[in-house]
């Protein structure tokens, strides 16, 4: 009987022991909850932290190449600028050097108006004495009609043209320059085909785009043809 109450009064002790110890490890386990709470807790608020810290790291980046940019653009524009104000001092002294060689704009001006006034004059002596040259070769080529005598007459060097019609039996030909391409009567022109020389002509008459011209007989290589070229000659 004693045997049994010893038993029941370990037991009592072991229960007794073993209920507290489920309280301790209870109240240690709300402890760890409560510390899992808040280690997660701080974790939250670090990861926020840390992503707003990253958000303002991004930005700030962002904020220090707008910077840079501005201040490449603003570095631009003032070597711009100083270049310009380079390139403006030069021309200021440049048109110094140039007045003080000129004169004054006025003056300048006045120079530039006389030789302008010059210029004119002497673009109508040009054309007068153009006029003139031709009138003495008209009345060149009129009066040898009378004589019988030659006149030479100046042709453009740059006119050229092609036969394109023969006479064979009068010895002329139809060519297709006239008086607009610098033709004139008693000019002499060069017959060529390809390479080859074949002969000389003389102008007998000129209308505004063909004329009409003689085969020099002593400058005949071979027989004219149609499509044969004619030049200037020396």
């Amino acid at each position: 009987m004693n045997n049994v109450q010893g038993r029941i009064d370990n037991l009592s002790t072991d229960l007794a022991s073993t209920q507290n110890t489920l309280s301790d490890t209870k109240r240690d386990l709300g402890k760890a909850e409560k510390a899992q709470e808040l280690a997660e807790t701080a974790r939250d608020a670090a990861q926020g932290q840390a992503e707003d810290a990253k958000a303002r790291l991004s930005k700030a980046v962002s904020d220090l190449v707008q910077q840079r940019d501005r201040a490449n653009e603003h570095e631009d524009n003032a070597n711009k600028l100083q270049a310009e104000l380079v390139d403006a001092r030069k021309f200021s002294e440049s048109w110094r050097l140039f007045q003080q060689a000129n004169g004054t704009q006025t003056e300048i001006r006045q120079k530039l108006a006389a030789f302008a006034d010059v210029n004119t004059q002497r673009a109508n002596f040009l054309s007068e004495n153009t006029i003139l040259l031709s009138q003495i070769e008209k009345l060149g080529v009129e009066l040898s009609r009378y004589t019988g005598t030659s006149v030479k007459v100046s042709l453009p060097q740059n006119l050229h043209g092609t036969v394109t019609a023969v006479d064979t039996q009068f010895d002329f030909v139809v060519l297709d320059i006239g008086e607009s391409q610098g033709a004139r009567e008693h000019g002499e022109l060069l017959v060529s085909r390809g390479e080859k020389l074949i002969g000389k002509l003389r102008i007998l008459d000129v209308k505004m785009d063909h004329s009409i011209a003689n085969i020099l007989p002593d400058w005949k290589q071979d027989e004219i043809q149609t499509g044969d070229i004619v030049i200037v000659g020396n």
